[in-house]
């Protein structure tokens, strides 16, 4: 089996990612008990919330690897090659060890009626039990509960910010979505960013049930931003009996900050010393969230898309870039909030170009266009590669920012020279091999 075969053939499994989502959990037990349980090889940490997940995972397997560790990293979804949902110290899984390990399984996925995201849990846990990980950082695919990395006995459970998202599958409540993602707190101790008290309330509920303690940001958690620019941020982290202070982080998001103390307690947690911590962080890159490329014009790729993300994206820009016009290239899935991302946006962006990614998910771009506020200025692509032609040339803003959706920011990664190979994150041919420069 080649490896586009074996992609080829998990894409063929039902439901895509989230469409045709099934509750529980008895497929991806099926699967690790047909492997042998490879989850139960290692430690888990899992990190679930609606926005952060992956900048905190990110930052935590960087500390942990700087500390000595060896880390398996399940992400998703991916921006650019399938390869970058797994990784091994920031190794992306090999081409190979895709084909081999989606053989492995045979034809057990479909006879278990296993989800695309089941089977992919699947080969990452069994691949990083094959490959001696000793600690398995884990990114909650869709709320918790039910999610296919809700397996085993977490040694660290991390909740970034809870908002309204996937709301056909998780509930219209604050409270409904919260109770879903609170179910990963199972095991071993709970990190939670500042939530709304809503939220904050049935998370508290969750760990008393279980006897999980829970550290909270905004109580027993706290952080301050020393310094922040476009290049990155300096952060001092304090936790009961223990303060970082001067950290450095090379994401520049007004949210990450947030991010970072989450990933910073559980690596100490996790026991990771200070000075791993500190090598970690400053190394640490999580490409497609307020990504910054310096050029004429500047290039932000965040794929915030949902009204929070969006938010996010707004306070950023107007902290990294105060008052440089910001042109906006747009496009989202019809699944989401348009309404709601546009709304938190249109303060900060002088300049529309609204378009659609290449999937069958994609809200068409005329119909996004009308739900803009009257009288902006407005242009419609029909290609992702087409509005950054339009946003960039000619350059009417000194900033271009690419939003609205993951699928729309690896598109507009490939349209920038990446071609199909992994994205871009370190030195060398096939950057995805690491997440560290």
């Amino acid at each position: 089996m080649t490896y586009a075969e074996a992609v080829a053939r998990l894409l063929a499994l039902r439901g895509g990612e989230y469409t045709g989502m099934k509750p529980g959990l008895e497929r991806i037990e099926a699967l690790l008990d047909a492997l042998g349980h490879p989850e139960r090889a290692y430690t888990i940490a899992q990190v679930g919330g609606t926005n952060g997940k992956g900048s905190v995972c990110a930052l935590l397997a960087a500390a942990l690897k700087a500390a000595g560790r060896r880390v398996g990293l399940y992400t998703s979804p991916h921006l650019v090659s399938f390869r970058e949902r797994i990784r091994i110290d920031g190794a992306a899984i090999a081409e190979d060890a895709v084909a081999d390990g989606v053989d492995a399984l045979g034809t057990l996925c479909a006879r278990v009626d296993a989800s695309v995201f089941e089977a992919t849990t699947a080969l990452a846990l069994d691949h990083f039990a094959h490959e001696g990980v000793e600690v398995a950082v884990l990114e909650v695919g869709l709320g918790g509960r039910f999610d296919a990395t809700t397996v085993g006995r977490p040694a660290v459970s991390v909740l970034g910010p809870i908002d309204l998202d996937h709301r056909e599958f998780l509930g219209d409540a604050l409270e409904d979505i919260a109770r879903e993602k609170a179910a990963i707190i199972r095991s071993g101790i709970a990190v939670t960013a500042a939530q709304a008290p809503a939220a904050q309330a049935i998370l508290e509920a969750r760990a008393a049930e279980v006897g999980v303690p829970l550290l909270r940001e905004g109580h027993e958690l706290a952080v301050e931003v020393l310094a922040a620019d476009a290049a990155g941020q300096r952060l001092t982290c304090r936790g009961p009996g223990w303060t970082l202070a001067d950290l450095e982080i090379r994401l520049a998001g007004a949210y990450q900050p947030g991010n970072a103390l989450l990933a910073v307690t559980a690596a100490r947690e996790l026991g990771a010393p200070e000075a791993a911590i500190r090598a970690g962080l400053a190394r640490a890159r999580w490409p497609g969230r307020f990504q910054v490329i310096a050029g004429e014009p500047t290039l932000v790729l965040d794929g915030a898309h949902n009204p929070a993300g969006a938010r996010a994206l707004a306070a950023s820009l107007a902290r990294v870039f105060p008052g440089r016009a910001v042109t906006l290239v747009i496009g989202v899935l019809r699944d989401k909030d348009a309404r709601g991302i546009v709304a938190a946006l249109t303060p900060v962006v002088r300049r529309w170009i609204v378009t659609a990614p290449s999937s069958r998910r994609a809200l068409p771009a005329t119909d996004l266009a009308g739900r803009l506020p009257p009288g902006v200025d407005v242009r419609v692509a029909a290609t992702v590669g087409e509005a950054l032609g339009m946003a960039t040339r000619p350059v009417t803003t000194p900033i271009v920012c690419v939003a609205g959706s993951l699928t729309v920011i690896g598109e507009a990664l490939r349209t920038l020279g990446n071609g199909d190979k992994p994205c871009p994150v370190e030195k060398g041919a096939d950057s995805m091999e690491s997440l560290y420069w």
